[in-house]
């Protein structure tokens, strides 16, 4: 029998996530595979051999976590197709590729290099929240049953890479004489960008795309601004139109503009929204994530589309995108979703392919970021908060802001957004790290100040320290 009990803190709301050799071990890498392979096996009772796809990121622990992994699913009695080294995004495209019945990727996403963890597919779907919680708990009761499955390599990479650049086939338009920077950070989509520059117009500088989990020029997290700085600087000595960067795994995007400023991700989608081409805008709804700010959500409506504000996380955020068949949507963290002629996941990749597609006609990010209403908003805060306590917390804030306010000012889809005279702002507990979220957006100056100093005591009343931003 297998039997097996995962640390509390790596089942995550929407992925598996620890520290390797800490909380996150081999064993567990295995025992994911063996019981994630019976719970796809018992879902298909029809196939003896149920097929799931592997992939991994360029983590050090990667290699050994697939290979692991895999093992768990042979033992499981699943056919597994090994893809190897590679963004997620390729894993979700290999997924739907093969008709598979499920896929994990090994990756730390955008965490420190000694992290690691899994994203998981379940027949197209994201495996996430109860999921997560029920695999635990059936790993933990344990399974009798062993099987003969079977594992073989495949190569998938061209045929991703010729999906993703369709949208800048048989394009004219003003590419060929725009500079592009390109910031891989030494992650996974590293070898993809290097093919994705060879196929499409344009002059292309390439930064750091030789894979290194050791990441030895900076951190690959495309919303820490300080990462940017030294595709920033290129931009400048080479006069580039564009900077784009990508975290570890290649399903996050990070831009930066022509005249050198960070766009956010909310912004970036409300700019790409200009991608969609549909007959009947009023009844096709884009998404945001509740981080985003009412500039982005107002730019989508004055386009024509509905927009809406959902929960934040890429899994959330994908079961949405098919419930309301949305074209569009996006995070503040660069997690961007297409799924008007895509296939509705998040990959920065495919997403700087519909950016430069935008650009090759004739729309430009500067302008159209100059064109904004000026705006009095903090960048994404995160307070450091332990996994044991972070959603006590919001709940103990919870009960002070329902004491103070209408229940029709505050949104606790995720968290606490809360609106007032001021402005709004925004306390969640991260579900990727040990820390609270904090955003919020002034009507001015004044008011930015005002909610900045509401949420200080908010945090302080809990024992947690609002630094100034």
């Amino acid at each position: 029998m297998f039997k097996h009990t995962f640390n509390d803190t790596i089942l995550r709301s929407y992925d598996i996530r620890g520290i390797y050799e800490k909380t996150l071990t081999e064993k567990d890498a295995f025992m994911l595979g063996f019981f994630f392979g019976i719970t796809v096996k018992e879902k298909n009772p029809e196939k003896k051999h149920p097929l799931i796809v592997v992939g991994m990121d360029g983590r050090l622990s990667s290699p050994l976590l697939e290979e692991k992994l895999t093992e768990g699913l042979e033992n499981s009695g699943c056919e597994i197709y090994r893809i190897g080294l590679g963004p997620t995004p390729m894993l979700y495209f290999a997924s739907y590729f093969y008709k598979a019945d499920g896929a994990i990727q090994v990756t730390g996403s955008h965490n420190p290099k000694n992290y690691n963890g899994f994203k998981i597919v379940l027949n197209q779907n994201s495996f996430f929240g109860e999921d997560i919680q029920k695999l635990g708990n059936f790993a933990n009761n344990g399974y009798s049953e062993t099987y003969d499955g079977f594992s073989k390599s495949v190569n998938i990479f061209e045929n991703y890479i010729n999906e993703i650049i369709k949208p800048l086939k048989n394009i004219e338009g003003q590419l060929h004489e725009k500079t592009i920077v390109w910031d891989c950070g030494n992650g996974a989509s590293g070898p993809s960008v290097e093919m994705i520059t060879t196929k499409i117009p344009g002059k292309h500088i390439v930064l750091y795309s030789e894979v290194d989990g050791n990441f030895p020029n900076h951190h690959p997290d495309p919303t820490d601004e300080s990462t940017l700085k030294i595709m920033l600087n290129k931009m400048k000595e080479v006069g580039a139109e564009l900077g784009i960067a990508f975290d570890g795994d290649g399903d996050r995007i990070g831009v930066v503009d022509k005249k050198g400023r960070s766009v956010a991700g909310d912004l970036l989608t409300a700019f790409l929204a200009n991608s969609i081409t549909t007959n009947d805008k009023s009844n096709q709804t884009i998404i945001l994530d509740i981080k985003s700010s009412y500039i982005a959500y107002e730019n989508i409506i004055s386009l024509g589309f509905k927009a809406e504000i959902g929960k934040t996380g890429h899994s959330n955020i994908k079961k949405r995108i098919k419930e309301i068949k949305s074209p569009l949507a996006g995070e503040m963290s660069g997690h961007i979703f297409f799924g008007d002629i895509y296939f509705g996941y998040d990959d920065a990749l495919y997403a700087a392919i519909r950016l430069l597609t935008l650009t090759a006609n004739n729309f430009e990010l500067d302008k159209f970021i100059s064109t904004l209403p000026e705006t009095f908003i903090s960048p994404e805060i995160k307070v450091i908060c332990s996994d044991e306590i972070k959603f006590l917390t919001i709940d103990n804030i919870s009960k002070k802001v329902f004491e103070k306010y209408d229940s029709n000012d505050v949104i606790t889809l995720d968290g606490l957004r809360v609106k007032n005279d001021s402005g709004w702002w925004l306390i969640r507990a991260s579900n990727t790290e040990e820390a609270l979220v904090v955003r919020f957006e002034g009507k001015s100056e004044k008011g930015k100040k005002e909610l900045f100093l509401e949420v200080k005591n908010l945090l302080k009343n809990e024992g947690l320290t609002l630094d100034n931003y």
